[in-house]
């Protein structure tokens, strides 16, 4: 059987880290600069592998982005950077349910696969497969090899859906079929081709 392998943000999920981290640092910070500081964040990548606490990354971002609030109070508006499902997104998946496997793989942490559960993504997916829970995070080749070793399947009969090119290229290098999703409009017509073929 097929599996159909989603990222979460930028696919899914309408994800605003950049606008929000922007907000707090009010003005400092264009979102273009947000998103630099946050591609480039080892503090960030360490939470999404699972190798710090909330807590501690929270105390080590306020520092590195020079925010101007307390760190409870940064995790607390960390946690709802996820905003909301995209529009038709869930029902396009969902409407594949009982022809392939629906699986997930997200570079995520605790706060924000916390708030995926609250958008109702927790039992859309047959498998969650979550850095934070993995030790390793895309593009490092290890993610990609746990989940094959975790669907005991071959590589070619995964289809995995990414925003972002680098994902997408270790993707194809790990034997995977991957499809850029450069805007999340692009989702539900590329899951019908499928469908259809």
């Amino acid at each position: 059987m097929q599996t159909l392998l989603f990222d979460l943000g930028g696919v899914v999920v309408d994800y605003r880290g950049p606008e929000r981290l922007a907000a707090l640092s009010k003005g400092v910070m264009s979102v273009a600069d947000a998103h630099a500081a946050m591609s480039a964040s080892d503090n960030l990548h360490a939470f999404e592998r699972g190798e710090v606490s909330p807590e501690g990354f929270a105390e080590k971002a306020v520092r590195e982005w020079r925010l101007d609030l307390p760190p409870a109070a940064f995790i607390a508006d960390f946690e709802t950077w996820p905003e909301r499902l995209y529009p038709g997104a869930k029902e396009a998946i969902e409407a594949l349910k009982g022809g392939a496997r629906l699986a997930c793989l997200s570079n995520i942490n605790i706060p924000h696969w916390r708030q995926a559960e609250v958008l109702g993504l927790a039992g859309l997916f047959e498998h969650a497969f979550l850095s934070h829970e993995m030790g390793s995070r895309k593009p490092e080749p290890a993610i990609y090899e746990k989940v094959l070793e975790a669907l005991n399947a071959p590589a070619e009969t995964i289809v995995f859906f990414d925003d972002v090119p680098a994902n997408i290229a270790a993707a194809r290098a790990a034997g995977l079929e991957a499809h850029h999703i450069v805007k999340p409009e692009t989702l539900a017509p590329v899951l019908k081709q499928i469908a259809r073929n």
